[in-house]
């Protein structure tokens, strides 16, 4: 049955990307109503998509070959290009596959871009442009990005950032030209940051802590961004408001960061997974709803949860993994939530799932 989801994905094609106990998603959109989500496996990286009249492919996943997969960072720089970026599993070098108008470089193959690291990140600021994040097993910070014509630095290189990480990067873009990076200290757990624009910054303690886990940075427009960060089970929040920082804000329980996405200027939606269930907080330009924790979404989830938000209208789309292995969805759709606020539609069954390979997507 198809059902009405138009989809477009938060500032400069953003992405959402979770993994936790051997499950994970990536979602994301190169334009309305197309919306992409990913997941892997042992030996390849599934998709399904969203054509704005039904999901395809019907009744089963498109397994693409990657052996070794870890979980993909999935982004988008415009209409019909997608890039899959992943840490290869049993040899530590970043693989990069891309879509454009067919599998490239070609339906079996990926692009090593060399490297030896345990986690990664991607962004795009605009069209021809990729950057990636790496972490490396000693808890530096690597950059490599794709110029539009050529990779940067060429080759396998990378340019090293430097720092000690506790865990994996996160990247975000204001604009075009704007690239803020930030991760947790290993030494002390406080929030490091660094931007590129027109050159690299130093990285500055923007304090908080002692954080754990990944951070997350979000972007609504030039000159804000917010960063997201757990410590003590308590989701931790600070933004740059174009002039100064503000915060650190408490939000509330969650032991993991959350999903944020903004679908348009001043509004933020946060969707978290406590125990099995989904969770949401928003803020709607003035204030918080709910004001004090959380209101409930649908549960029996196994994965954290992966968002999409169509940028301009207040409709979220939430995407999980539940206990069974089944890739289930709800929408938000500005005024009431599909099927419903406690119910998901299937996407689709997991664990062997149909190998699918469409002469066109």
């Amino acid at each position: 049955m198809a059902f009405d989801m138009t989809f477009l994905n938060t500032f400069c094609f953003a992405l959402t990307v979770t993994a936790v106990a051997g499950t994970c998603l990536s979602s994301v959109s190169w334009e309305d109503p197309r919306v992409d989500v990913f997941g892997a496996s042992s030996s390849s990286i599934w998709h399904k998509f969203y054509t704005g009249w039904d999901w395809q492919p019907s009744g089963s996943f498109e397994q693409i070959p990657a052996p070794d997969a870890s979980c993909p960072s999935v982004s988008s720089w415009g209409a019909g290009r997608l890039d899959i970026v992943y840490v290869n599993a049993s040899g530590g070098n970043v693989l990069h596959k891309y879509y454009e108008h067919s599998w490239g470089p070609s339906w079996e193959g990926v692009e090593d871009l060399g490297g030896n690291f345990t986690s990664l990140t991607t962004n795009s600021w605009g069209s021809g442009r990729l950057d990636i994040v790496a972490r490396t097993p000693e808890g530096a910070y690597m950059h490599k990005a794709w110029t539009g014509s050529a990779w940067y630095p060429a080759g396998k290189g990378w340019e090293d950032f430097g720092g000690n990480f506790e865990g994996p990067p996160a990247a975000a873009s204001w604009s075009a030209g704007r690239l803020d990076i930030v991760g947790v200290g290993a030494e002390n757990g406080t929030l490091l940051h660094k931007y590129w624009q027109d050159g690299w910054s130093s990285w500055e303690d923007l304090k908080g802590g002692p954080f754990v886990g990944a951070p997350s940075i979000t972007s609504w427009g030039p000159g804000r961004f917010d960063i997201w960060a757990v410590k003590d089970k308590d989701l931790n929040h600070l933004f740059w408001d174009g002039s100064q920082y503000r915060g650190w804000e408490k939000l509330g329980g969650v032991s993991q960061v959350p999903q944020v996405v903004h679908w348009n200027a001043t509004k933020i939606d946060i969707i978290a997974k406590l125990d099995d269930g989904y969770f949401i907080k928003s803020w709607d330009g003035d204030s918080w709803n709910p004001a004090d924790g959380w209101s409930p979404l649908a549960s029996s989830f196994s994965s954290e949860p992966s968002v999409v938000a169509k940028r301009g209208t207040n409709f979220l789309s939430v995407f999980g993994i539940d206990k069974n292995s089944e890739l289930r969805s709800q929408v938000w759709t500005g005024y009431d939530w599909q099927p419903a606020a406690n119910k998901t539609w299937s996407l689709g069954l997991l664990k062997g799932s149909e190998v699918f390979r469409p002469e066109e997507l």
